[in-house]
């Protein structure tokens, strides 16, 4: 299979750091930048853990700031699930690196405005796992981008419901205003949401186990930041418990888009539902076709990860070319 080059837009917390050591160790990914936006947990702690795992996934990637707050609502952070510092609590050193000068959203265009020549398929597919604010910033800076970007893997949304609201899951929640631009945009996009990632982007002990005692720093970042995982959803469910990490499963998917089962659908976002803002409203009646308010699909939908396939990439790519 030929490399894949990507960017991956992420706001690093617990399972942004398991995609990223996945992406930067995986044998096929050529990661060309990442750019940090304001989520899990503000901006500058974001910084600080990219650089962290690149430096334990020994790989020296560009790291670009980005938005440090939403289009237009004020931040909400999840440190109840990723710690205080963003990683766990888990003590790991300050990074020696530092960030970009340039900023996230500049690097972004000019990543595809700055080779006309080239054809859009050839251009990086964009991996995202955090709020959307920097690319739909860089989509109201630069709408030429919509006919530059060739793919958008998002971990973004829920088929059903949401997991920070009954409705919203959070990267969606965080800025519907800037998911309702990137949902809109003509660039392909496949939207992998929290109910095939809960049910078939499964890591057990087993393979936990087999990280923990593989070779390289990265492997004991991912050991640490999966047992982490593991021992807490053991302690919330009152016994032991498989961990579905969802911004791992998305980088999976964008780098083997075959373990996933997907449907077009028309997906949009609410912004502005009392009880419903951040909801991915998704098209899945039977007869849509036949509504007098039916739009056309605009997403590819995730709705099964092949969780053998998932498990084996994950595996290859911590232990398979230390």
């Amino acid at each position: 299979m030929p490399t894949q080059n990507i960017i991956i837009d992420c706001d690093t917390g617990v399972d942004d750091a398991l995609a990223l050591l996945v992406a930067l160790r995986a044998p096929r990914c050529n990661v060309l930048g990442i750019t940090c936006v304001g989520g899990n947990v503000p901006l500058a702690k974001v910084v600080r853990n990219t650089l962290v795992m690149g430096e334990h996934a020994h790989r020296n990637v560009p790291t670009y700031q980005g938005a440090a707050r939403p289009l237009l609502a004020p931040p909400v952070t999840a440190e109840y699930a990723h710690g205080s510092d963003g990683l766990g609590d888990i003590g790991f050193p300050e990074p020696q690196r530092s960030p970009a000068k340039e900023h996230a959203v500049d690097f972004l265009i000019r990543s595809y405005m700055e080779t006309p020549d080239e054809l859009p398929r050839e251009l990086p597919l964009l991996l995202t796992l955090a709020p959307l604010t920097n690319i739909a910033l860089a989509l109201l800076r630069e709408p030429q981008l919509e006919e530059r970007i060739p793919h958008i893997v998002m971990m973004a949304g829920g088929i059903t419901g949401g997991n920070t609201t009954a409705a919203a899951e959070f990267n969606v929640y965080v800025d519907p205003e800037a998911a309702d631009i990137v949902f809109r945009s003509r660039i392909p996009k496949t939207m992998v949401s929290l109910e095939p990632i809960r049910d078939g982007a499964i890591l057990n002990e087993t393979e936990v186990a087999q990280i923990e005692t593989g070779p390289g720093p990265w492997c004991w970042a991912m050991g640490r930041l999966l047992r982490k995982n593991l021992t807490r959803w053991e302690e919330l469910s009152g016994r032991p418990h498989p961990i579905s990490p969802p911004d791992l499963a998305a980088a999976a998917v964008a780098l083997e888009p075959g373990m996933a089962t997907v449907e077009q659908r028309h997906v949009a976002i609410e912004t502005r539902g009392e009880h419903t803002r951040g909801m991915t409203l998704v098209d899945n009646r039977q007869f849509r076709h036949l509504a007098s308010d039916a739009m056309p699909p605009n997403v590819a939908v995730v709705t099964a990860i092949n969780t053998a396939r998932f498990q084996a990439l994950v595996l290859d790519a911590m232990l398979g070319n230390s």
